[in-house]
């Protein structure tokens, strides 16, 4: 739900990484085959052999790598005439190309992969820190293909094609292999601000002890891409995150907003811009720019601007 930022260059560094083993691993499986024990493929058809030919250039390979998610359907189109089942796992051709793609992901630079994509939560859901640590330390986000690798092999390396994300929504359950063709998803890097937007309503507030009453919030997920929204069971889950959506209307009903706000634009000695102030306010980003820097912030800004918390 959080948006993914283009970035050209780091697309083209990422190509530059890979593109020597890639090529030498097209060039090996042209001529040997690949082996999935117990099971050999090998070309067999001129159609495969014209296919690989071509990705071993290297002006075809940087279109197929760095591609954008609106050239997806297009590319899927274009294997497609050579054969109609390659999305199907049992395919010879899914597997000499899974063969290829997978082989060079599982040698890929995670790290520095992770490096160029800016964001620090899960863009799935905002609901989860994804930062790394040292190679080292072993700590990484999970990187999930949006176009699953044992349907589309041939997107197992496209830059805009692996998304870091939690574990909760890469994980069995969420969005491990589904299709997001079938499931009708938007990628991170298509998904608009405008796509979802919270809400809530208050059924139940004790104004004389609000935090330790009984006191009940529902949090709702008005706007929402329906596939995304079903898949990762957004609605579901940001039902538990009721008590965030509580404290900010406890803080508006005092209104806290307009007199921090005073507070702050008044003190002597520091000075702060409004994005500033909202953040210390709503005690998360609220920019659209920075939604991506912490968990729930989207939720935080759409409940702070129902609550005129900020403009």
């Amino acid at each position: 739900m959080i948006p993914l930022k283009y970035n050209h260059s780091a697309a083209n560094s990422h190509f530059n990484d890979i593109k020597g083993i890639l090529i030498k691993r097209i060039k090996y499986v042209l001529k040997n085959g690949f082996t999935h024990k117990p099971n050999k493929y090998i070309i067999t058809s001129r159609k495969e052999k014209l296919l690989f030919k071509l990705l071993e250039k290297e002006e075809n390979l940087r279109i197929l790598i760095t591609s954008e998610p609106g050239d997806f359907k297009f590319i899927i189109k274009l294997f497609e005439r050579f054969e109609v089942k390659v999305m199907e796992k049992s395919n010879n051709l899914n597997r000499l190309l899974y063969g290829v793609f997978t082989n060079v992901y599982d040698q890929m630079d995670n790290w520095k992969f992770i490096d160029r994509i800016e964001t620090d939560t899960c863009p799935y859901c905002n609901r989860n820190y994804i930062y790394k640590l040292t190679k080292n330390s072993k700590i990484k986000p999970e990187i999930d293909h949006f176009y699953p690798k044992s349907l589309y092999p041939f997107l197992g390396l496209s830059f805009y094609n692996l998304i870091p994300s939690c574990q909760t929504c890469n994980g069995f359950g969420a969005k491990w292999a589904l299709d997001p063709l079938s499931e009708n998803m938007k990628s991170p890097y298509e998904i608009n601000h405008t796509d979802f937007r919270f809400s809530f309503k208050l059924k139940k507030i004790d104004f004389t002890s609000p935090l330790d009453g009984d006191s009940k919030v529902l949090v709702q997920l008005n706007t929402k891409v329906p596939g995304n929204n079903r898949v990762f069971k957004l609605s579901k889950l940001y039902k538990k995150h009721e008590d965030h959506v509580l404290e900010l209307i406890i803080k508006s009903k005092a209104e806290y907003s307009s007199k921090y706000r005073s507070y702050l634009n008044s003190y002597k000695g520091l000075s702060f811009s409004d994005n500033e102030i909202n953040r210390l306010i709503v005690g998360n980003y609220t920019d659209l720019t920075e939604l991506h820097k912490r968990p729930l912030s989207k939720l935080y800004r759409d409940i702070a601007k129902q609550l005129n918390m900020i403009e």
